[in-house]
């Protein structure tokens, strides 16, 4: 510190230069050496300086950038990240007890019990995993965070997320743990309630791969928000079953699926065979029920004998391909002038310049397919759209944007499921969804065996409070470590991207010294553990 100090001192105040060393000066001098310094604790958090709500934004971790490849265990992503996920995997399958051993991670009383220095790597890769849960929830936008939270529940639990169809049925389950149990994942407000198709429950229970499977686990994350951020998540855990499915539907208010052959439907439940005869009794049961006939593979994949069959997807026509391609094209460039016209009147707002002048400065011979005749229905329909989508820009360039997209109706769930509930919907008494409501989650207990894993909290108050424990019990030493690896990562890239080939070197030359200290410190650590 001090050669530093001392080449600040007497580059900053030369003696034949007319600067002076003032009280301002000198403490702009020392922050500057003090920002060259290792993180450390007594003066990590400040009142300027927000902590955030980030780990690695107060203690210099690797972060990890969560995906949907996540859940694909072949993806290199998901193999990048296993080693990481492995604290979590050593304590068994269960999905409730890898949760709750994030939540201790999060909990400042079980943090202070942890001892300084002990177990520094599952401490460091927790803090990783929280903050990649942090992002999966926060840095998506609506539609892409249901997806990318599955793909994380799918690592943490050592699963696999589930597309496509399986056993000629949609998949209401959204990942599969390392133990095989299918979970349908709900990322809910705590005020929205639990939707499902109700065709697809039953093609899932008594239909897929031609007998079914028995049961289903929801996993239901109420989320709380802070500042538009995701600051806890409880965990509740259901099932629904054969067994359990009228009882269940009853007690949630959802027994009108049934309609008038409940009794009817749960007695043939209870006595299912592998047989012709049983699916078409089945099929006539469910015609009388919410089950939809049009979408069920109750109707569109049993035979009129009752077998059981996955129809085979013809392959598209390359003529028809081609040709639907080219259409598609040419909507495209209308659209494109459509998305031109809003920007135009956006800029509009400002510049002054109207609609009439910027048409015709338009250079309509690079939109050949555009309708030709100035008075065709076609052109007419062109122009109106251009000009609703002028002033739909100039109206938000005059006004701020303040709103907020809502919450999906549906919550974040499978865009399968969540397509299949929209046609529903859209098909009107054709096919019905069931609603489970937060509040009777209690009563149904008894029947589908109800548990709550937790809450993890995230929240900014936490964090800070946790950074302060962790930092305490990293140790000085190896708060220096981090830093100087985040430091040397840096200049290293600092290295290739730099145009300035001077600044390349001096990058150059203080990431081989950074290296020499790492290696140094890890050298010495490993001394420690022997």
């Amino acid at each position: 510190m001090s050669t530093d100090w001392d080449l600040l001192i007497e580059s900053h105040f030369d003696r034949k230069s007319n600067n002076k060393l003032t009280l301002e000066t000198l403490m702009e001098s020392i922050n500057e050496v003090m920002s060259t310094l290792p993180i450390k604790d007594d003066y990590l958090l400040t009142e300027d300086e927000p902590s955030g709500k980030r780990f690695s934004m107060s203690i210099p971790i690797p972060r990890l950038m969560p995906s949907e490849a996540w859940g694909d265990p072949s993806s290199q992503s998901r193999q990048e990240v296993d080693r990481v996920f492995a604290s979590i995997t050593r304590k068994g399958g269960n999905m409730k007890s890898r949760i709750q051993h994030v939540a201790t991670f999060l909990d400042p009383a079980q943090a202070m019990k942890k001892a300084p220095g002990g177990k520094v790597n599952t401490v460091l890769n927790m803090m990783q995993i929280i903050e990649a849960l942090q992002a999966a929830l926060n840095d998506f936008n609506e539609s892409s965070a249901g997806f990318v939270f599955e793909g994380f529940m799918a690592a943490l639990t050592g699963g696999r997320q589930e597309a496509g169809r399986v056993g000629g049925t949609l998949p209401i389950e959204d990942f599969i743990t390392a133990d095989n149990e299918n979970v349908s994942l709900k990322l809910l407000s705590p005020a929205t309630q639990i939707h499902g198709s109700f065709t697809n429950l039953i093609d899932y229970l008594f239909l897929r791969g031609k007998t079914g499977v028995p049961s289903i686990k929801y996993l239901v994350a109420y989320k709380d928000s802070e500042e538009d951020a995701v600051a806890k998540l409880q965990f509740w855990e259901f099932y629904i079953s054969r067994d359990n499915l009228v009882e269940l539907f009853e007690e949630t208010g959802n027994g009108g699926l049934f309609g008038s052959v409940a009794t009817q439907f749960r007695s043939h439940a209870s006595a299912m065979e592998d047989s012709n005869e049983w699916r078409l009794r089945m099929k006539e049961i469910l015609s009388n029920t919410g089950y939809n006939p049009r979408l069920g593979m109750f109707f569109k994949n049993l035979t009129p004998e009752g077998e059981f069959f996955v129809a085979d997807d013809a392959g598209p026509d390359p003529e028809k391909k081609a040709k639907d391609f080219r259409a598609k094209e040419k909507l495209g460039r209308k659209v494109g002038l459509v998305d031109q016209a809003e920007e135009a009147g956006a800029e509009s707002y400002q510049s002054g310049k109207p609609i009439e002048t910027w048409l015709k400065d338009i250079n309509w011979s690079k939109h050949p397919d555009l309708p030709k005749g100035l008075k065709s229905k076609a052109r007419k329909v062109l122009m109106k759209q251009i000009k609703i989508a002028w002033d739909k820009g100039f109206n938000k360039a005059k006004k701020e944007d303040d709103s907020v997209v809502a919450e999906s109706y549906f919550g974040a769930f499978h865009k399968d499921e969540k397509r299949s509930l929209l046609q529903e919907s859209a098909q009107g008494a054709g096919g019905k969804q069931f609603h489970i409501s937060g509040n009777t989650l209690l009563a149904i207990k008894s029947i589908a065996g109800t548990t709550v894993y937790g809450i993890l909290d995230m929240s900014q108050n936490n964090i800070d409070e946790l950074v302060k424990i962790y930092v305490e019990k990293l140790g000085e030493d190896l708060m220096s470590l981090l830093e100087n690896t985040k430091n040397f990562s840096e200049n290293i890239g600092r290295y290739f991207s730099a145009d300035d080939r001077s600044e390349a070197a001096t990058a150059n030359r203080t990431a081989r010294e950074q290296g020499e200290e790492i290696v140094n410190s890890l050298e010495e650590r490993a001394k420690e553990e022997v």
